[in-house]
């Protein structure tokens, strides 16, 4: 069967989905001899309600071999989904010790993540880190000149690294 063959909504949905998957690979690419990365996946989850998508962003310092340092990194969730509505997850890990920052404007997020801190410093616990802080604060305020509909995470991204390292 040749691409002729084929229906044009199959052709669409398939063109679609190599370019989903080129732009991840581009995305993916970074610099292996920088000491900074930054990694941003988009991973859509669907649900029985439709489409609900979620964008991760770690930013981490390079071990020599070019590896990802799990002990110093950031991490960001921007979660748009039903029952949470929009969520942002901001994790730092700095030595193996672990800071939680979740924005959303439920009220009932505080309690629940206050529910969960004893199961959350469990776990990290059994992987060797150690929770420091858990806390909640409200979205950010959306402005006309701030938008954040046009890009969320954009006022959680960090500038880049700028600086020159000299050993004498």
């Amino acid at each position: 069967m040749s691409s002729d063959d084929l229906p044009p909504a199959l052709k669409e949905a398939a063109q679609q989905v190599v370019q989903h998957l080129t732009g991840q690979q581009l995305l993916l690419n970074t610099d292996r001899t920088a000491p900074f990365a930054q990694v941003h996946m988009f991973i859509p989850f669907v649900g029985p309600d439709g489409r609900e998508t979620a964008t991760i962003q770690i930013q981490s310092r390079r071990g020599k071999r070019g590896e990802l340092d799990a002990s110093n990194c950031r991490l960001w969730f921007d979660l748009d989904m039903k029952g949470l509505g929009a969520t942002l997850v901001d994790v730092q890990v700095v030595d193996r010790i672990v800071s939680v920052k979740l924005h959303n404007d439920h009220e009932w997020a505080a309690s629940l993540l206050t529910s969960g801190r004893e199961s959350i410093h469990t776990a990290l616990e059994s992987l060797g880190y150690q929770l420091l802080s858990l806390r909640t604060e409200p979205m950010p305020i959306r402005t006309e000149q701030n938008s954040l509909a046009s890009s969320e995470v954009q006022s959680y991204v960090p500038q880049p690294y700028k600086g020159v390292d000299l050993k004498i």
